[in-house]
């Protein structure tokens, strides 16, 4: 029931809400979430293009100016909705992400074309699923590795397709300044949201961890890029202004990192089990966040739209934390990075049931956090609810070690 995909948003908004105080400039940005899941809208919605799963870059939808909704998975109630169509034990994302394009409910892909990349098994039965159903998709390789040129080109070669589908489907020409301003707009979301992160941080409490993550996750379902910066920046502003005026108390409560499987609203159940066990979430390293903190390459005065593809493998594709490629080097080098940037004091790895590429990972993950000195809790869920108590238990033992460990650091400091 669509009622029911409504009922799941408003919850998981809800929860966090109660948390704290929402600030008035932080509505917009849950709004936005809440109008995604809209049965009104949902009905009415009618996509040119949709972009499954988060490997292929937004910027190349953006340059054609296309209606482009992004699909990601994240719905308890959309995984219901293909309990026919997939087994039990694929994994969530593909699960939901089939649900929300396969359904008696609404359409969005009547008038769309549906853009994925090869990630894993599951994308690829997938992908078939939906054009035996008639749907028109088109899937692209990724290459096993990305520290070649020849694979570097591989990857262009993928996008040149995206590209070439994109202008047929919308009767749109991708041009080269087209392209370069999508990437001036993703290094303005980029700046961003690092400036949003430091003025959340400085600001202490104004907003809760979990709140935070919303708000970022808010980014994929905004209709407009512009005003999602425009109101990301106002809120900033508002954030800088409460710190300024209102010392930042110390953050007494051990600080963690969720690295591996992503976060996608509104299934937010890890993020309020952290808050739930006293743990301040203070970054995520996976494949969506990655998409958001990629640096813009540097624009070739010459040269067309291939260029400029080429320019972006050779800056993106080291940062990539997608599954596709035989080492996660994105992942890791991101984890690298944020335990660099701060203090961090526990690691929570997050495996959706069936993602078994992010197991693959996790004897690296472990041995980098422990030249660190950084324990690793691995966590494997799914969307439903039913283990949330005994996953709670888990989550406040780990907490009660970090607490101790901190405490023990302290005393050997004094």
């Amino acid at each position: 029931m669509m009622e029911h995909l409504e009922m799941e948003a408003r919850g998981a908004l809800e929860q966090v809400m109660s948390l704290q105080e929402t600030p008035s400039e932080a509505k917009w940005f849950l709004n936005c979430l809440y109008r995604g899941f809209s049965p009104k809208l949902l009905s009415r919605e009618k996509p040119e293009l949709l972009l499954l799963g988060e490997d292929i870059p937004w910027e190349l939808t953006r340059a054609a100016g296309a209606h482009t909704r992004v699909i990601l998975g994240g719905s308890l109630e959309t995984t219901h909705w293909s309990d026919a169509l997939l087994p039990r034990d694929a994994d969530p994302i593909s699960r939901s992400a089939c649900g929300w394009l396969m359904n008696p409910h609404f359409n969005l892909t009547e008038n769309a074309l549906v853009l994925t990349a090869l990630t894993s098994d599951s994308r690829r039965k997938l992908t078939g699923l939906m054009r035996d159903s008639g749907i028109n998709i088109l899937a692209v390789d990724l290459p096993p590795m990305w520290d070649r040129l020849q694979w570097q080109e591989a990857w262009v070669d993928g996008m040149v397709r995206v590209i070439r589908a994109i202008e047929a489907h919308t009767d749109k020409t991708v041009t080269r300044g087209a392209l370069a301003a999508a990437i001036g707009q993703h290094e303005q979301v980029r700046v961003g949201i690092a400036a949003f992160r430091r003025a959340s941080w400085i600001a202490g409490n104004a907003l809760s961890p979990a709140l935070r993550q919303l708000i970022l996750e808010s980014f994929w379902f905004a209709p407009n890029t512009d005003e999602w910066l425009m109101r990301l920046n106002r809120l900033i502003a508002v954030l800088r202004e409460t710190a300024r005026r209102h010392a930042k108390p110390a953050e007494a409560r051990p600080r963690v990192l969720i690295a591996g499987s992503p976060v996608i609203f509104p299934n937010e159940k890890l993020p309020l089990l952290l808050e739930s066990a006293g743990l301040a979430l203070v970054d995520t390293v996976d494949s969506v966040s990655a998409q958001l903190e990629m640096p813009a390459p540097k624009l070739p005065r010459f040269g067309g739209v291939t260029g400029l593809l080429l320019q972006m493998a050779e800056c993106r594709l080291p940062r990539d934390a997608s599954g596709a490629w035989t080492v996660n080097h994105g992942l890791l080098d991101g984890l690298k990075r944020k335990l660099d940037a701060q203090r961090v004091d526990g690691v929570v790895y997050h495996v959706l049931k069936g993602q078994i590429e992010l197991d693959f990972e996790l004897p690296r993950v472990e041995a980098l956090c422990e030249r660190y000195g950084v324990p690793v809790f691995r966590l494997e869920t799914d969307y439903q609810q039913q283990d949330v108590e005994q996953l709670r238990i888990r989550m406040e033992a780990f907490a009660e070690m970090l607490r101790q460990q901190n405490l023990e650091g302290m005393r050997i400091a004094l």
